[in-house]
């Protein structure tokens, strides 16, 4: 058995090297390197001798496979990019309704393009009654998946979807599958959902969807994965080998533990996977289980590591663009966390809290729990870093609090809806009661994630470097265990947690002695970021066009200065591209005040549910109707108002002072608006000037940038179809000797403001 897990790390290390370091084009000269490199291994003996032809055999088989499947997949697209034409195709689930559109899951039936996966979005009402199994005709716009916002992305390859299609005609039913019996999870699942919308308190529905099956669209709907993702708990939604051993024990609980058991859970496993949406984790806690119920049926001993490396073994196998997927990255790493390094924690903390006596019942459960815990993050906080970009350290303390409640709710969830399919008062009745331990759940995560000091800026460089001597004396402590030396690790855990501490009163030091403004990056957006000593203010909170919510972004560049709170956002006005992040910062966030114009619709969204959270959260709400001014710790604001009337929303204009160093916002304001302010107000010795509208061509004009006299421009703009910044607007702000800084060409940008 042993010899298959070598044999997988070696293809898996193969894949991961073609998909993030290699170019194509050389993957076919590497599998002839690797293979011929194995031959080295003849020199070698005994196992070190199998172990190296073994991996560099499979690294072949690797290198290969991803080129190979890569050409099939993408040859044939790079034909079709851009393209308007008719397809036939097969529909592999339900239409999901977005925002602005409803986005369905096809599979093109043509000739040469019959391993393509669309996904494919309609801005009407053509494609909701599409059902899994449908075959249809449809006329699509394709492009190429692999960019996103016109920069290169491996966010849909890594999900199997090659191609993304505008629906241009409405899609016409041909027929349907002679193999529709195997999208009947697909229907299940939809039957649950819908059962569960029915019969759950609104609250409850959102958690209890995605525990039951993976899907969270509704709680992000709800922004309720914000508390779980800072409680370090969002593993508890995204189904894995938790969820398994909950179905697989509540079997064992009706049913007894006898081995024949073991063969009918595995149909039942595979189609819980299926229902679950069969995602990279959902597979491999599928492929993991299914190797231990196997093992004694096959009078085999079950091995952890050959279970695991066959899970990614098979699933690189049938889609090898899956090594991007975040959620196949923490899922296996996790996994192996927990394999190898919750032992040793367990044995540390007992022999630490109890020296060498034995212990049962609460206390055992309780160590197990926070060692599984622990052996689980340290494999996954790195990667939870790159992907997410925030660190919490409050996950032992969740799961301790909840780890013996998501049983009850996960199976009684089940139970709920199947009582619900038979009759839905007997259903709402018993997901009235299910609804407590979810509620639980959340209270818990909502208490834990608000605790201080337990959230970092994963991106920050002081964070990177606390990371990366914690592993360095973790690989130290683990060479010296290799060698036969006692290893003490109270003093190595008491001086990370130390430096730690200096770490954040280093960052918080910085950030507080130097005065500064940062034009945050959120793609086609605004939210500038200003801060001087322990005072914080952030003018609009938005962005389109990018992949990161822009009040997560917000919220982590006040956790890079240690930052627990912000004193005032000031929202311009309710336009999505200006204010589409501020729930979530006010949620992740403590908002003291709030500052917008009076003239905004409040009963409108998206400011409805802003002022909604503001309440919730005990934030002050301040409507501005005429011009006003304001000191807030070392900054000077003025207000434009009564100018910004005329325009939608009645647009705020401001001027923020520190010092010496003013600058001037304008939000979306025309020019013909610019033009009385700069006529009516002394605006001159203006330092900095955030661009009008995003560089637009109908902003940011000559009066106006006259009346300033500003030595720098930032424009605040990213991918979009608006032609922003307008070629006109960057020769009128060069004209007029300004420095000008983008966005879109530079990231976020930060000047000092002295």
């Amino acid at each position: 058995m042993r010899r298959l897990a070598w044999f997988g790390f070696g293809f898996a290390l193969a894949v991961f090297a073609a998909h993030y370091l290699l170019p194509l084009s050389l993957l076919y000269w590497c599998a002839g390197a690797a293979a011929l490199l194995s031959l080295g291994g003849l020199g070698l003996h005994g196992l070190n001798r199998r172990r190296w032809m073994l991996c560099l055999l499979a690294a072949a088989v690797g290198f290969g496979w991803y080129a190979f499947r890569a050409h099939r997949v993408l040859d044939p697209l790079s034909s079709l990019d851009g393209s308007e034409q008719v397809y036939s195709a097969r529909v592999l689930d339900y239409p999901v309704h977005l925002d602005y559109s409803t986005g369905v899951l096809l599979h093109l039936c043509e000739p040469g393009l019959d391993r393509l996966a669309v996904r494919a979005y309609a801005h009407d009402e053509s494609c909701d009654d599409l059902q899994p199994g449908d075959l249809i005709t449809v006329a699509l716009k394709l492009r190429s998946a692999e960019k996103r916002y016109g920069e290169e992305t491996d966010a849909y390859l890594s999900m199997g979807i090659a191609a993304i299609g505008s629906v241009t005609e409405a899609p016409v039913k041909t027929g349907e599958w002679r193999w529709k019996i195997l999208c009947l999870p697909k229907v299940l699942a939809h039957r649950v959902k819908a059962t569960a919308e029915q019969i759950f308190p609104a609250d409850a529905f959102p958690f209890a969807e995605a525990l039951m099956l993976g899907d969270k669209r509704a709680l992000y709907d709800a922004e309720l994965d914000v508390p779980l993702r800072n409680a370090g708990i969002m593993h508890a939604v995204a189904v894995s080998g938790m969820h398994l051993a909950f179905l697989i024990g509540a079997v064992q609980l009706l049913f007894g533990r006898r081995r024949f058991l073991s063969l009918l859970s595995l149909p039942l496993l595979g189609f819980f996977a299926l229902m679950a949406g069969a995602t990279p984790s959902v597979l491999r806690a599928g492929l993991m289980a299914a190797l231990v119920l196997l093992a004694p049926a096959l009078e085999r001993e079950n091995d952890p590591a050959t279970s695991l490396m066959a899970a990614l073994l098979l699933i690189l196998l049938c889609q090898p663009f899956s090594a991007g997927s975040a959620s196949l990255q923490l899922s296996f790493a996790a996994m192996a966390g927990v394999l190898w390094l919750t032992g040793p924690i367990y044995g540390w903390i007992r022999a630490l809290l109890f020296g060498g006596r034995e212990i049962g019942g609460a206390a055992h459960g309780a160590i197990t729990t926070v060692a599984a815990s622990l052996g689980s993050m340290v494999p996954t906080m790195p990667l939870g870093a790159l992907h997410f970009g925030t660190l919490t350290l409050a996950a032992p303390i969740t799961n301790l609090l909840v780890f013996w409640v998501l049983p009850i709710a996960f199976v009684g969830s089940f139970v709920a809806v199947l009582l619900g399919m038979l009759s839905l008062p007997l259903g709402t009745w018993a997901a009235w009661l299910v609804a407590w331990p979810l509620r639980f759940v959340l209270l818990i995560a909502r208490g834990t994630a608000s605790l201080p000091g337990l959230r970092y800026d994963g991106t920050a460089p002081l964070t990177i470097l606390w990371l990366a001597v914690c592993y360095l004396v973790g690989f130290a402590l683990w060479l010296r265990h290799r060698s036969g030396k006692p290893v003490r690790l109270l003093i190595p855990i008491c001086g990370c947690l130390v430096l730690l501490l200096l770490t954040g009163l280093t960052a918080r030091y910085m950030g507080e002695a130097t005065p500064r403004v940062t034009v945050l990056d959120n793609g086609q957006g605004q939210s500038v970021f200003f801060r001087a000593g322990k005072t914080s203010l952030l003018v609009d909170c938005g962005g389109l066009s990018s992949p990161v919510n822009a009040g997560d972004t917000a919220s982590r560049a006040l956790l890079r200065e240690r930052r627990e709170a912000l004193d005032v956002l000031v929202l311009t006005h309710p336009h999505l591209d200006h204010v589409n992040g501020a729930q979530r910062l006010l949620q992740e966030t403590r908002v003291r005040t709030l500052i917008l114009p009076a003239a905004a619709d409040a009963e409108a969204e998206p400011l409805r549910s802003i002022l909604e959270t503001a309440e919730q959260r005990g934030t002050e709400v301040i409507r501005l109707e005429d011009d006003a001014e304001m000191t807030l710790g070392e900054f000077g604001l003025q207000f434009f108002v009564v100018l910004g009337r005329e325009v939608e929303d009645g647009c705020l204009m401001l001027r923020v002072t520190r010092g010496d160093f003013d600058t001037m916002i304008t939000g979306d304001v025309p020019i013909a608006t610019e033009t009385v302010l700069a006529a009516d107000y002394d605006l001159s010795g203006t330092e900095l000037f955030i661009a009008g509208h995003h560089g637009s061509k109908y902003a940011s004009g000559d009066a106006l940038l006259d009346a300033l006299g500003a030595e720098t421009a930032v424009i605040s703009c990213g991918w979009n179809t608006y032609g922003h910044p307008a070629q006109e607007t960057l020769d009128r702000l060069a004209a007029h000797g300004m420095e000008i800084r983008r966005t879109d060409l530079e990231g976020s940008v930060t000047l000092r403001m002295e």
